[in-house]
């Protein structure tokens, strides 16, 4: 979740907006090396078009001469930084001419009237990619930083980091420091910066680029990174689980410096077998008690404007026990006991590392191994009720150790007030399709979906107030809006639903936006 996406939603489609519409068929020659830059150009007469030269890595070239072929329409004015202005002057459209190093390339320009907006459909500007495109996510706006961000990676293996203006001219590139196939543009950063990570077979890498285009820290870990979020207070967190999925570490971090501020070791699980020994479906009697690390479920990372982060996990404590028995025998499965603990967890944990932990459910039993046990764990995002208080979403799985006769699982809800008291309940209803656990807050609202189900609950009760079933597979929802409608991401396209359910309008078709958006300002995921 992204905590500033709400206020500025509505600006950024507008101002965006215009991006997403089908493209004009572009008319410019190209060359194998080097491009005039941005493309696909359409503006209104008395504008200003920047342009510039880049090559098939995205790295700016300067010293061009430039021309047009109708001084009537448009005329070239030189910038201080080398490039070049185009200033339109008529209605028409007038070609643009760059040469370098004994090459011309040419770019088309369509220039409509001044005082009519330009046509629904038609693009402003484009820029051409370099290679696969990884991610693009906007910039926190800093004055004088880029706009947006986007990592592209070339047929050669190079990643690179491009920073754009919102006018589509290219600030500067980035060039990632190590090969990696594996790579994502985490999120941006409250300097105007972004984050980059790479994947390893056992680690990963995360890189802070600061808006200048360097590198301001490089932060590296064992295992898998499952969650990153920045505070306002510039603190990054970083949750990160060992390979089995048995060690879990909370670690903050100094947002400017990569400074290490704290690392947070969450509780280990554990299963303790006294004369018992697993092998593969059958039990066998062991000379000794072993204990085991069992593993950790935890939450998406939240952080508050109240600059406090949160994460809900699983903690399980499980005994198996049977009596003194022959080494190496099988063992009657009625004759070995469970004796266990699970606990949902959250986690409020402060910019200092310190933290308070909550135990918000608690299942446990004393049974024979073939009786039901039931487990609880979160499934996913974390959202504040605006009262301090935390939503978190759980699922209770209804398990056998033996015999593997499971009953389907429950997902729920929980309202947990500031204190870590449970509020109210929700049992969720059955879905289709994917999980798709994502929740967004509104003032007196709260929008939920589970597969192909949207589900709008009253903040203070729980109350299901109505329900919106997609009949599209797995839909995510993206945002509360300021009308009472909420975002909803469907396999097809962004859509606006609101009216009980009732009223669904496309705001976008395809994922572009929803991608571009869903890493808006500062990841909380």
């Amino acid at each position: 979740m992204s905590l500033p996406k709400l206020p500025y939603l509505r600006n950024i489609i507008i101002v965006f907006g215009i991006f997403l519409f089908s493209c004009l068929r572009f008319s410019g020659q190209e060359g194998p090396d080097w491009r005039i830059s941005p493309e696909k150009i359409n503006i209104q007469s008395g504008d200003d078009r920047s342009l510039q030269l880049l090559d098939d890595s995205a790295q700016e070239l300067r010293g061009a001469t430039w021309s047009v072929d109708d001084t009537n329409l448009a005329e070239i004015q030189e910038e201080e930084d080398g490039r070049v202005v185009v200033h339109a002057k008529a209605i028409g459209t007038v070609r643009v001419s760059a040469a370098f190093n004994g090459q011309i390339r040419f770019r088309d320009i369509r220039i409509w009237p001044p005082l009519q907006p330009i046509p629904p459909g038609t693009t402003t500007w484009s820029v051409h990619p370099i290679g696969r495109e990884i991610g693009d996510i906007p910039a926190v706006p800093t004055g004088d930083g880029p706009n947006m961000f986007s990592l592209e990676q070339t047929s050669s293996g190079s990643t690179y980091l491009r920073a754009g203006r919102e006018d589509g001219i290219q600030v500067w590139t980035w060039l990632l420091p190590e090969s990696s196939r594996e790579v994502e543009l985490v999120c941006g950063d409250w300097f105007g910066g972004a984050v980059v990570s790479t994947k390893q077979a056992n680690s990963y890498t995360l890189y802070a680029v600061g808006k200048d285009g360097k590198t301001r820290w490089k932060f590296s870990a064992q295992g898998i990174r499952r969650g990153l979020a920045i505070s306002t207070e510039h603190l990054v967190h970083i949750l990160t689980q060992s390979e089995d999925g048995f060690a879990t570490t909370l670690t903050g971090l100094d947002e400017l410096s990569g400074e290490k501020i704290f690392d947070d070791q969450l509780p280990v699980s554990h299963e303790n077998r006294v004369n018992v020994q697993r092998e593969g479906k059958d039990f066998v009697c062991a000379s000794s008690s072993v204990l085991s690390p069992m593993q950790t479920i935890n939450s998406h990372l939240y952080v508050s404007m109240d600059r406090l982060a949160y994460v809900a996990f699983s903690q399980n404590e499980w005994t198996l026990e049977t009596a003194a028995c022959t080494p190496g025998s099988m063992i009657d499965p009625a004759k070995i006991y469970l004796k266990w603990v699970s606990n949902l967890m959250l986690w409020q944990v402060h910019p200092d590392g310190t933290y308070r932990s909550t135990v918000v459910e608690t299942m446990s039993g004393d049974q024979l191994i073939s009786a039901p046990i039931t487990t609880a764990s979160p499934t996913g995002t974390l959202v504040t009720d605006n009262l301090n208080g935390m939503m978190i979403p759980l699922r209770l799985s209804h398990i056998r150790l033996w015999n593997q006769d499971s009953r389907p699982p429950e997902e729920f809800i929980y309202h947990i007030n500031p204190d870590g008291d449970v509020i109210y309940k929700v049992l969720l209803p059955t879905y289709i399709g994917p999980l798709q656990d994502e929740m967004v807050g509104g003032e007196d609202v709260f929008f939920a979906t589970r597969g192909d189900i949207l589900l709008a609950l009253n903040v203070h009760t729980g109350e299901i107030i109505w329900r919106w079933n997609s009949h599209a597979g797995g839909i995510t929802v993206f945002a509360a809006l300021a009308n009472g409608d909420c975002l909803v991401q469907t396999p097809t396209a962004l859509v606006e639903v609101g009216n009980n359910g009732l009223d669904v309008k496309e705001v976008v078709k395809g994922k572009a936006m929803m991608d571009w958006l869903g890493h808006m300002y500062v990841k909380h995921n």
